[in-house]
């Protein structure tokens, strides 16, 4: 028993000192670097006892990974094995703050994930390293741009928000938000998150923490084009982003609700908002005229609320704006006549969709001019 005993030491303390003989000293690693062997180099770094890595390693370590990265560019080797040796170097506390390497190796990366997705069937292998690589990076804007343009030209991939999120609060934001994809992210981002929210400095805080001031700059055209969308749940959302972060002027604030109101509503703060409003400009000429103009240009006119089912809703919009905004009443009224009569130029077919509905609702109301109901009348005989 006291033999086996002995025998599993002496076993144990030659495998040990086998073990050591094997590992690489601090003249083995000089020696490559003199002689430039830079995968043998960094295969065996860490041979080195942690209390020896002194600055002489360190130094030695950052030259030849630098000098590893600089080989396999110019050599044109975007192999897996390459890239899984510098990824595993990659990590070390030495070379994480080494800025130059970590240059370097994402030029290296790019490379090597263009290399893959063009020469390997596997795809998703491909999309597993980069996504690896992205989460082992700094994470840099730029970065983040050149993976998104990898997958986007190799995968069908679309949903890149975990990258842009990396650019829109960056000093790199001026650069790259005003870019169409970007601002898509952007916009989809923030529909994802608040169509569902009510509370306005919630909208608020969300915004401001996604999006730096240059980014979110660069969405208010494509936000302020929603107001007008047919989508009810596109302009509502739109509205609710601006008028959290107080990006309306009046009268684009005043010309969302008085398109509110127009359309089929749906009653709430908005709705409310939206008569209010209605009344309001009903004892301003020329700030109804304001919204009159924009009105105008919205082709076919707003009027769902004219064909509205529930007769007593339709009847109350329609003499709130009789009585309030008589102008946009008899600007329908009108432009129906036109287009019937063939008077004027309508390339995009008739611009009012509601006008038999409105003039029906009309009927026995003082809500449309007597010489416009006699027009429409005769030409629908």
């Amino acid at each position: 028993m006291t033999k086996k005993f002995i025998l599993v030491i002496a076993f144990s303390f030659y495998s040990l000192y086998a073990s050591s003989a094997d590992k690489y000293t601090i003249k083995d690693l000089e020696q490559l670097q003199i002689n430039k062997n830079y995968t043998e180099f960094l295969l065996h770094a860490h041979d080195i006892r942690p209390s020896q890595r002194d600055k002489h390693w360190k130094e030695m370590l950052q030259t030849m990974a630098v000098g590893q990265l600089d080989f396999l560019l110019n050599k044109r080797i975007f192999n897996k094995k390459s890239f899984k040796l510098i990824e595993k170097a990659a990590l070390w506390p030495e070379l994480l703050e080494d800025e130059f390497f970590q240059i370097k190796r994402n030029r290296f990366a790019q490379f090597y994930l263009e290399n893959c997705f063009e020469k390997r069937e596997d795809k998703l292998s491909c999309k597993n390293d980069l996504l690896n690589f992205w989460n082992a990076s700094n994470q840099n804007p730029d970065l983040a741009m050149s993976l998104v343009n990898v997958l986007r030209t190799f995968t069908t991939d679309r949903e890149f928000w975990s990258f842009y999120q990396k650019v829109t609060k960056s000093n790199s934001q001026e650069f790259y938000c005003p870019k169409a994809p970007v601002k898509k992210s952007i916009l989809s981002h923030l529909r994802k998150n608040l169509s569902s929210v009510e509370d306005p400095k919630y909208v608020k805080k969300f915004i401001d923490d996604n999006l730096g001031e240059t980014c979110w700059q660069s969405v208010l055209v494509d936000l302020k084009e929603l107001l007008f969308s047919k989508s009810f749940t596109l302009r509502n959302f739109a509205f609710k982003a601006l008028s959290s972060k107080e990006s309306l002027s009046q009268v684009e604030q005043d010309s969302f609700l008085a398109y509110y109101i127009l359309t089929n509503p749906i009653k709430g703060d908005t709705f409310n908002l939206a008569w209010s409003l209605i009344e309001k400009v009903g004892e301003n000429y020329s700030r109804r005229m304001s919204v009159l103009k924009i009105l105008k240009s919205i082709d076919p006119l707003p009027g769902e609320v004219f064909a509205n089912t529930d007769t007593i809703k339709r009847s109350a919009v329609i003499k709130l704006f009789a009585d309030n905004f008589p102008e946009y009443i008899d600007l329908y009224a009108k432009t129906c006549v036109n287009f019937l009569k063939g008077v004027g130029s309508f390339p995009r077919g008739n611009p009012t969709l509601h006008c038999e509905e409105l003039y029906s609702s009309s009927k026995s109301k003082r809500w449309i001019s007597q010489p416009l109901k006699t027009q429409y009348s005769s030409i629908k005989k």
